[in-house]
This record gives C-alpha cells, sequence and structure tokens, in this order.
C-alpha cells in the first residue's frame, strides 16, 4: 500500500457516525428516566431528617417548659420558632390538660411546605409527651 492510501484509511476511521452518537445519547437518556425518580425519592426521605429535628428540639423544650412552669406550652412560639431549620416542615403545638394553668399532654406535628410537600408517604409527623413518633415508616 502507499503511503497516501494510508493516510487516507486512518482520515476516513477517525470520529463518530450520527448513530453512533444517537445511540449514546439514548442509552444516556434511558438511564436517567430511572435514576432520576429514584434521586428525588431519596431526596425527600433525606428531608424528613429536618422535621425530625425540629420535632426532637421541640420537644426538649416542652420538657424544659414543664420543668420551670409544671406545665406543657400551648404555644409553639414558647418554645421555638414555627419552622424546622430548614424551613421544609411547619411545626405546631397541641396541648391539653385538666384546666388552661395545667397543661399535662402535648403533641407537636410537622406538616410539609413546598418542595417537601410533595412527600405522599409522609404527610406529616408527629411526636407526643410519650415519646410516640407517628407514622413509624416515616422515623426510620
Amino acid at each position: 500500500m502507499a503511503r497516501s492510501d494510508l493516510e487516507m484509511m486512518y482520515k476516513q476511521e477517525r470520529g463518530m457516525t450520527l448513530i453512533e452518537l444517537m445511540i449514546v445519547v439514548a442509552v444516556i437518556g434511558l438511564l436517567a428516566s430511572i435514576a432520576y425518580p429514584a434521586y428525588q425519592q431519596i431526596v425527600l426521605e433525606s428531608r424528613r431528617a429536618d422535621g425530625q429535628i425540629a420535632l426532637t428540639r421541640a420537644a426538649n423544650l416542652q420538657e424544659r417548659h414543664f420543668s420551670s412552669n409544671n406545665s406543657y406550652s400551648s404555644t409553639i412560639g414558647d418554645i421555638g420558632g414555627n419552622a424546622s431549620p430548614d424551613g421544609y416542615y411547619q411545626i405546631a403545638v397541641t396541648a391539653s390538660g385538666s384546666s388552661a394553668s395545667y397543661l399535662s399532654t402535648y403533641t407537636l406535628t410537622a406538616t410539609p411546605v413546598a418542595p417537601q410537600d410533595e412527600d405522599t408517604a409522609c404527610p406529616s409527623l408527629t411526636l407526643n409527651h410519650l415519646g410516640q413518633k407517628t407514622p413509624a415508616a416515616c422515623w426510620e
């Protein structure tokens, strides 16, 4: 073979064809369509920790309030703010007891706000004065 024939053969083998490029794009698209929903679910599950942290913190503050006042607080402002640290949940408190001045039970509720409100598996998290966490599957 002459030198020009070799040069011509090497020039023809360089680069990718349009078909090969389309196959690569299709494979990447397929992998992304499988991986992205799983990624979104993991992000939602990891954000639940924000609500759990807020509820645990509020429960600790409720116990502190009880030790100082011999009653739980019915106002979220007395035991911290109404939002979780990262802002994915709104925190509310419901307290009850034998009188308005003696509240012996409480339930703290964390309700998701956007974008966490897409977490349909756990529409809210609760923690009460007995340490009961519901729904249990959302606290694992």
